[in-house]
Parts: structure tokens; sequence; C-alpha cells
């Protein structure tokens, strides 16, 4: 189509939509573009001459094309408008995040067109990265305080003892405790390193039955290591639905949770020691998919309740008391959640609430 015709495009609007901070394009009813402000040209790292009759589809990434695409220009058409977030691609090869709102009109009777507006994300997105990131600091910031308390309690012991054997002559008994708070200052060493260098997810695109192979596999393993008898239980037809976790991440949680429902039956004669591994849909549109760990052990007192997510808090002898707080981490940057029932003497639920895949239905599914 000869942009010379078009009726819309007299200098003054031009220079109106010139000086607006977003980008606005203008397409045709071959989807190509016919008008694109100087905000357009910067955002896209190219010239205006250079965008006009080019293909609206060249502005996606080439993974969306087929679908993505066409599905706003069906919408665009369809319902008169849309605002949506999309990752953009820029005639240099880069790419951002923007927020790309989209409406239709007529020029005539014969001519129909579309009008989007573009607005950049990156720094907006950047900002709440650095929130998360000052989040995550606090957090350590509070972890290294426990830390240095937790520390100087074995240091001491160490210290008292050592202080009593070189005046009181070798004794066995205190040595044992020597040996023993040293174990446990390690212990406390190896688990704060494990903490402190857990690296941020990368979440990929899972299917529900390459985490079921996983915990068939290896959290079997580790149960049955422990005496415990592993039970599976999987809602039909789960295995072909999306997640978006760091698979590895994620195992390193359900390990730690694991080890927790193995060690429930320590400390009570049981005939079973069953651990019951289910996954499930949920009620929660936000949280669509649960993993309940589940063990018929000693449970969680109302009193202790409260305090099972602090750092280093165990009401077992010798524990360091990171599992909790490392699955919860873990599966809180997933933007999951982590919950715990109990019934004291009848055992405990652990709850990890998972996101589905978070591509929405526009971008994987034709209108």
């Amino acid at each position: 189509m000869d942009t010379k015709t078009v009726p819309f495009k007299p200098r003054l609007i031009g220079d109106l939509l010139n000086i607006i901070h977003n980008a606005i394009i203008i397409i045709n009813s071959e989807n190509r573009i016919i008008f694109a402000n100087s905000r357009t040209a910067e955002m896209f790292r190219t010239s205006v001459d250079k965008l006009i009759k080019t293909s609206f589809f060249k502005l996606f990434m080439p993974d969306d094309r087929k679908i993505l695409v066409n599905n706003i220009l069906h919408i665009v058409r369809e319902e008169h408008e849309l605002e949506s977030e999309v990752m953009l691609r820029c005639l240099d090869g880069s790419t951002f995040m923007g927020l790309i709102s989209g409406t239709s009109f007529q020029w005539d009777d014969t001519q129909t067109g579309m009008a989007f507006s573009v607005h950049d994300l990156t720094e907006m997105k950047a900002i709440e990265r650095s929130l998360r990131n000052l989040e995550r600091t606090a957090f350590l910031g509070h972890l290294v305080d426990d830390i240095s308390h937790q520390i100087r309690n074995p240091v001491m012991i160490i210290g008292g003892f050592a202080r009593r054997l070189k005046t009181e002559g070798l004794s066995s008994k205190k040595v044992k405790a020597i040996l023993d708070e040293a174990n446990r200052l390690e212990k406390l060493l190896d688990s704060l390193n494990n903490f402190t260098r857990l690296r941020s997810p990368v979440p990929v695109r899972l299917k529900m039955g390459e985490l079921i192979d996983m915990a068939e596999t290896t959290l079997r393993k580790r149960v049955e290591a422990f005496g415990c008898t592993w039970i599976g239980e999987y809602e039909e037809n789960i295995t072909d639905e999306d997640i978006l976790i760091d698979k590895e991440l994620m195992e390193e949680a359900l390990k730690a949770i694991i080890l927790n429902a193995c060690e429930s039956y320590n400390d009570i004669a049981a005939k079973e020691k069953n651990v019951i591994f289910q996954i499930r849909s949920s009620a929660n549109p936000s949280l669509p998919y649960v993993i309940n760990i589940i063990d018929r052990g000693v449970g969680i007192s109302s009193d202790v309740a409260p305090q099972i997510f602090h750092h280093f808090y165990s009401n077992k002898t010798k524990h360091i008391g990171m599992g909790l707080t490392l699955a919860q981490r873990i599966i809180e940057e997933q933007r999951g959640t982590l919950a715990v029932s109990s019934v004291p003497g009848e055992g405990s639920t652990v709850s990890f609430h998972l996101m589905k895949e978070r591509r929405r239905s526009i971008r994987t599914i034709k209108l």
C-alpha cells in the first residue's frame, strides 16, 4: 500500500506521535508497518525508513512468530484491543521485554488497520531484580548474625574442655565431647557453605513426568537407605502437565524434606515407616500443582511450629536445622510456596505449591 495515499498521516498527527515516549506502530491489512514514530526507531535500534514496509512479525522472537503474533493479531482484530507483556526483537538482533497495547480501526469501507503502542519494560524489570537482590542480601545479613551465635557456643565448649584437659590430664570422655562438638561445628559450616553458595534458580519448562521419574529413582533410594518405605501417589494424567522449575535445585529441596520425614521415625517405635510422596492438582489457579511429602512420625507440637522455618532451629539433638530453611528458600525463589501441617504423634505433611509453566496460552495455543 502506498503510504502517501493514507489519509491518517497529516504532518500534525505525525509530529504529535513523535513526541510520545512510547513506540507507536501502525500496520496495514497485510501486517506491514506503514507508520512508526521516532521512539519506535530508537527502541528497535534502527531508522524509521527501515521500519516502513517491514513485516510486523520481524519485531518478535523467531519462536513466537508462528503462534504468538498471529494470536495477537487475531485478538486485536476480533476484540479490538489487547495489552500484554512480550519479548521483542530489535532489528540489530538484541531483545527487550515490552508491554504492547493494540487496537484496530477502519480507514474506510474497504481498508482496516491496527495501531500498537510499545513500552520498554527493561528498566522496570531491572528494578524488580534489584529488589529481589536486596531481599536476598537482607536475608543473608540476618543469617550471618545467627551464624556468629551458633559458632560461638561449640567453640566455647571446645575451649573449655581443652583447658581442663591441659590441667587435669587426658580423659576419654572429655576427648569425645571435644570431637562431638568439633563434628557439629564442621556440619554447621558445611550447611552454611551450601546455603550461602546456593545459586539463583534457572527455571525451564519441564514435564511433570520428568519430576516423577527423578522422585522414583533418586528420592526413593534415599528413603529406602534410611530403612523407610517409599509410597508414590500421582494424580492420573498429571505426567504430561508442564511446570517451570529448576530441576536440580528442586531435587535438593525435596531431599532436605525427605530426610526430615525419615528422621521423624527415629524417636518412636513404628511398625511401618512410610514416606508418602504425592503429586496432584491444586484448587489454587496461581499455584495449580502441589507436592506433598507425608510421614507418620513424631509430628510437630504447636509451640514448636512457629519456629520450624527459622534457620538453625531444630528440636533434634545435634541437628543443624537448615533443611526446611533451604527448601523454603529454593521454592520461594521459583515463585512457589512451602507449607507444613502436623499433628503431634501422628505425623507431618510438607507441601510444595508449584507454578504452572508460565507461558500464557496466547503463546502456545493457536486461536
